[in-house]
């Protein structure tokens, strides 16, 4: 039997600090400048390997009992020590690249990684190159990422600075080369690296190859490259190497993409289900290309990529593919397919993880989920949901999936689920969240650390309510029993609309735990259900739906935080929708570079004459004639 004895590890690191604060059975000493520390081998060597390599060998403070280490302040010291015997530190702008320093030299990694975690919230255009440099210089892959992540938003403005130019070629090559710069042109990469070389041409007797290297010049359009040609050195222009065909971050715009997956009895033309791309800065509407015809489909976007699983085909079978479109090659593939089919289901993307959650399978409402690695290309199981459950909302908050309202089934009868579910990826759990509210139609997305729950509506009929009772088959699932008092702190709502028995459509927050917490978003304009909500840069955006007067919805409204209204945008909506419809916020290149990218196809789509029918509350969509 194996047995543990509660605070333990406490009482050990008490019992440790007591020992070096009271300088008790020590036997070495760390030896600065002008302070001698006395500690315990045991204890340096368990947490530095550089201790550990030191007192473990045949070098002189090993024999002597002395570590000296005369250019470390007694200070910086003091604080290392105090962390290796507590696991606390005092960190502030003014220590923290020492501390950074010395721990890395002396192989702490937790206290690196401290600093680490310090530095990334302290980036801002007056530290983010020190603090670039400092990564560099000891290799911390975390810091090092962040900090470019930040120049690189930031890249235009901070160029402009001293202390651009003053970065070595070693310190420059890598934010050249970066994916992420913010840059629309190709051309603004090739005047940085110009004008960096000017500054430090002093110690290159010609343009370094390695920075030739970071220019894209095959993202040059023919004009830049004529400009490239007059302004620049010959040798660079003939030079033989194979530039990166990879678009940065700065040359991509998102777009709103829109399916309509509502299955239809007046069988539409296939052109007409094609998905819908809309640009929120000039409120126009475009086409991308479908791979086939499929309704009842849910998708997602993830940077470039647009996936989309399950949905039911022209015959009215279900599916179980998998589709993905890469909007740089404007081309569509289809990956391997689910274990079975669904429609109605969950679709949400984490960490590079595809979730497929519940939905239909063609026979009943299921419980089984399963997600799609993308780096390993294949699927793999996951723990059942607690119930089974379809037409939920979904979304993903810090490693936590949501999934809001839908319809389950029971012994009796088939119901709308009036909670919420939560499965934490980390720990592989399940979470129940009872409400004594039926919540349905709504949708759901994440703003800071926040997951907004918008449109849909809200049944005043409270007794249809029906405890949840777990499976005993459910080994992996920890049913966690929250029923909220939900006061008017937490939630925003329209005037009641007309549909007899359902109270006003709301607006509700949950943070990162699933508690309730305060709602910035005001109601809606209008109380919808089924509406399209996405979010696009600081903005949520809710498309279409179905208003609860009984008419499709055509409007489009966006809301920002620190806003206390939301704000009509002048399109209108110009697809058929009704009670099934999605969008995704999708990466796609600005229209410059297309003609740039080999071998992206072109996509050719008739121009329609767009006209809505008042009366039957459908758009209507005809070939030009």
């Amino acid at each position: 039997m194996s047995l543990s004895v509660p605070y333990l590890e406490f009482s050990s690191v008490s019992g440790l600090r007591d020992l070096y604060l009271t300088e008790e059975l020590c036997d070495t000493t760390v030896v600065t400048e002008s302070r001698r520390f006395l500690c315990h081998r045991v204890v340096l060597a368990s947490v530095s390997p550089y201790f550990r390599a030191m007192f473990s060998s045949s070098m002189r403070e090993a024999e002597r009992g002395e570590v000296v280490l005369p250019d470390i302040p007694p200070s910086i010291m003091q604080t290392v020590l105090n962390f290796i015997y507590t696991g606390e530190a005092t960190i502030n702008m003014d220590t923290v690249q020492e501390l950074f320093t010395v721990s890395s030299r002396l192989q702490i990694s937790p206290l690196q990684h401290l600093c680490s975690s310090y530095l990334n919230k302290e980036l801002n255009n007056d530290s983010c190159f020190w603090i670039y440099r400092l990564a560099h210089i000891h290799n911390c892959r975390s810091l090092l990422e962040a900090a470019i992540q930040y120049i690189s938003c930031h890249f235009i403005s901070l160029t402009k600075e001293q202390d651009f130019l003053q970065l070595d070629l070693e310190e420059l090559s890598p934010i050249l080369s970066s994916d992420k710069l913010m840059v629309s042109s190709e051309l603004d990469v090739y005047h940085l690296a110009l004008r960096w070389w000017q500054f430090n041409c002093c110690s290159y007797t010609s343009i370094p190859e390695k920075l030739t290297k970071t220019i894209r010049f095959h993202l040059m359009s023919p004009q830049e490259l004529e400009e490239v040609e007059e302004e620049f050195h010959k040798e660079l222009c003939s030079s033989q190497h194979q530039f990166s065909l990879q678009l940065r971050q700065g040359m991509f715009e998102d777009r709103i993409i829109c399916m309509d997956v509502m299955d239809r009895e007046d069988n539409l033309p296939k052109e007409d289900y094609l998905l819908e791309s809309y640009d929120p800065v000039s409120e126009v509407w475009g086409k991308l290309p479908f791979p086939k015809y499929l309704t009842d489909s849910r998708f997602l976007a993830e940077g470039r990529y647009l996936y989309i699983s399950g949905g039911r085909n022209e015959d009215e079978t279900l599916t179980d593919t998998l589709y993905v479109f890469d909007s740089v090659m404007n081309e569509w593939s289809q990956l391997p397919s689910m274990s079975i089919p669904r429609v109605n289901h969950g679709f949400v993307a984490y960490a590079q993880r595809l979730y497929a959650l519940g939905g239909w399978d063609g026979r009943e409402i299921i419980d089984s989920a399963e997600y799609y690695s993308v780096p390993e290309k294949c699927w793999k199981g996951l723990s059942n949901l607690p119930l089974r459950i379809q037409n939920f909302g979904c979304a993903q908050l810090k490693g936590k999936l949501y999934l809001l309202g839908g319809t389950t089934v029971t012994s009796k009868s088939t119901l709308n689920h009036l909670g919420f579910l939560m499965y934490d990826i980390a720990s592989e759990t399940w979470s129940h969240f009872p409400l004594k509210m039926q919540l349905s139609s709504a949708g759901a997305v994440t703003l800071g650390d926040k997951l907004l729950v918008i449109g849909g509506y809200v049944s005043s009929y409270w007794d249809y309510y029906e405890p949840f009772e777990p499976r005993a088959t459910d080994q992996h699932c920890e049913h966690k029993y929250y029923v909220p008092h939900i006061s008017a702190q937490f939630y925003n709502y329209s005037d009641p609309c007309a549909k007899p028995g359902f109270s006003p459509t709301i607006c509700f927050c949950l943070d990162s735990e699933g508690r309730f917490c305060g709602c910035p978003v005001p109601p809606l304009p209008e109380n919808l259900e089924s509406p399209g909500v996405v979010r696009w840069k600081d903005r949520i955006y809710v498309l279409g739906g179905h208003c609860m007067r009984g008419y499709s919805y055509k409007f489009i409204f966006y809301w920002a935080p620190g806003r206390s209204t939301w704000s009509q945008c002048d399109t209108e909506f110009p697809i058929l929708f009704d009670d099934s419809f999605g969008c995704a916020t999708l990466q796609v290149p600005l229209e410059r570079f297309h003609s740039l990218i080999p071998g992206r196809k072109v996509t050719k789509i008739p121009p329609k004459r767009q006209s809505f029918d008042d009366e039957t509350d459908w758009w209507h969509l005809q070939p030009l004639t």
